[in-house]
């Protein structure tokens, strides 16, 4: 069998790769794990929907007319000896204005009740995503949401799951351009570090794409500080670099395996572009070649995840996009979700073994979704 080829013998019966066998790996085992998990989570009242905490508190202050984001004051108090709990009480509310006008639904329920609603929009989310991805395959999705990362993600509540559904859209309707421009500009406003993509439209030619995302994302985020008062914006790239500063080393990125390693915080702070650059570049040079709007889409996802100076476990979920682009049945390549198991952490504590264990497996993406004819020949490439 080749190396990427289908898991699992066609024929019956209960032998390795048999079909109750196949039902057992991808079917019952993750989603068992993913329920057992997910009540873990409930039941620990400082683990679930923790990130969402700070969405519901930014759509909370928007309902109560009161500015999402820390004054001064607070702000002055943030430093390396804060824990997890510690950075939300002191940072309240890191993202965009639209992001928490976006949340004002959920701000003016029950943080409970919103919880609850959010967790289920999530792993509707998941789902969708993959479907729209083309994946047919049930025990893909059986992987995806067996992997640390996705189970992270819904469990503590991020918006990771909602940024793969919209990543699937942008996609799949990647020629009509208010749609695929409109689904990027949300998922930049959500999440900044998502900018790579208005690159893959450029390169790719979507003139009118690119600039209805880049237009519709600024002004979404105009609009919903304007809503606000513009409370927060003159303070809001301060906010930025105390946060990372604060948190950059505790996660899975260059700036983090940087500091781990001992390189200076300016030096360490140059790794992402060091290597984001150079893949922003070949997403020119793929874009041209056979296959070329896929892989250059695929590499501007992990550009992204490369550039972004914080990292966190939940953020590798978004790798399940460019291998389901490339690998919509299953094979051995799926096996990358599941290696994360290996630091199933949300943040990392000073570890380097897991910022390049992590970085590795966005490697190996790397070539499995976006190499070109020869490394999905010898990569076996389904």
């Amino acid at each position: 069998m080749a190396v990427g080829g289908d898991v699992g013998a066609r024929t019956p019966g209960t032998s390795v790769g048999g079909r109750p066998v196949e039902w057992l790996v991808f079917g019952a085992v993750p989603v068992l794990l993913f329920c057992f998990l997910l009540v873990v989570s409930v039941v620990d009242g400082d683990g679930w929907a923790f990130d969402f905490r700070q969405f519901w508190q930014g759509g909370n202050d928007v309902v109560n007319g009161v500015s999402p984001y820390p004054g001064e004051a607070l702000l002055a108090t943030a430093g390396d000896h804060l824990d997890p709990q510690g950075i939300q009480d002191v940072f309240r509310f890191p993202y965009p204005a639209g992001a928490a006008v976006g949340f004002a639904p959920f701000g003016a329920l029950d943080f409970d009740v919103a919880a609850a609603v959010w967790g289920a929009l999530l792993i509707v989310s998941l789902v969708a995503a993959v479907w729209i991805l083309g994946v047919r395959d049930w025990r893909v999705l059986g992987v995806v949401i067996g992997s640390a990362p996705v189970i992270g993600a819904v469990g503590i509540g991020t918006l990771t799951p909602v940024l793969m559904l919209l990543l699937a859209v942008a996609w799949r309707w990647r020629d009509r351009f208010w749609v695929v421009g409109g689904s990027l500009a949300v998922a930049i406003s959500l999440k900044l570090f998502l900018w790579p993509l208005v690159v893959w439209l450029a390169v790719t030619r979507r003139w009118a794409a690119a600039i209805s995302a880049a237009g519709i994302a600024a002004a979404v985020t105009f609009l919903a500080w304007a809503a606000i008062g513009f409370e927060g914006l003159a303070d809001y790239p301060e906010l930025l670099r105390r946060l990372t500063d604060v948190v950059a080393e505790r996660g899975f990125s260059l700036v983090a395996l940087g500091v781990d390693a001992g390189f200076s915080e300016r030096v360490s702070e140059l790794l992402p572009w060091l290597f984001g650059l150079p893949l922003l570049g070949a997403t020119i040079v793929v874009a041209r070649r056979d296959d070329g709007d896929r892989r250059a889409f695929s590499i501007a996802v992990l550009a992204a995840l490369v550039l972004t100076p914080i990292v966190w476990l939940h953020y590798f979920a978004l790798l399940a996009v460019p291998l389901a682009l490339a690998r919509p049945r299953l094979s051995l390549a799926w096996g990358v979700m599941w290696v994360f198991w290996l630091t199933p952490v949300q943040t990392n504590e000073g570890d380097p073994w897991r910022v390049v264990l992590c970085l590795a497996l966005v490697a190996a993406v790397l070539l499995l979704s976006a190499g070109g004819p020869r490394v999905s020949a010898a990569l076996g490439r389904t």
